[in-house]
């Protein structure tokens, strides 16, 4: 059974966000951005949508989200991984991002867009060269 946390390290390990915690022109709380970033999911779901022309399906994102957890050498299927990552998308990481005005999620439809502060988070999604898998950011000054 594969176990995804949503959690990585504290973000004021990985990022510099200056004393105010104000990311590009758009003011948030620190807390705001440590709780956006510090989830492997959401920022999967940012750079997803940040990446796209156009809305992206929530089916796409679940697709994407997958293929990166996948591993064949535990017991869960790819069924029950989309079906469990689903579940927190819509449940849980959606709804956040869009409660912060980061992205546009609309249910009825199934689509993800990016809004206001999206692009102000773009610079923290950057994988560093010698880790893909950690995003890294330049400092504020």
């Amino acid at each position: 059974m594969t176990i995804n946390s949503d959690r990585s390290p504290a973000v004021s390990d990985r990022f510099h966000l200056g004393n105010d915690g104000v990311i590009g022109r758009y003011p948030l709380p620190r807390e705001t951005i440590d709780r956006i970033v510090d989830s492997d999911r959401r920022r999967a779901v940012l750079r997803c949508v940040l990446a796209a022309d156009e809305p992206v399906s929530v089916r796409r994102l679940v697709a994407t989200l997958a293929d990166a957890e996948y591993d064949p050498t535990v017991g869960t299927s790819i069924h029950q991984l989309r079906q469990r990552i689903h579940v927190s998308l819509c449940r849980t990481h959606l709804p956040l991002l869009e409660e912060h005005d980061t992205v546009r999620y609309d249910p009825a439809r199934n689509l993800v867009a990016p809004a206001a502060h999206a692009s102000a988070f773009e610079f923290l999604l950057e994988p560093d060269s010698e880790s893909p898998e950690r995003p890294i950011a330049a400092p504020l000054e």
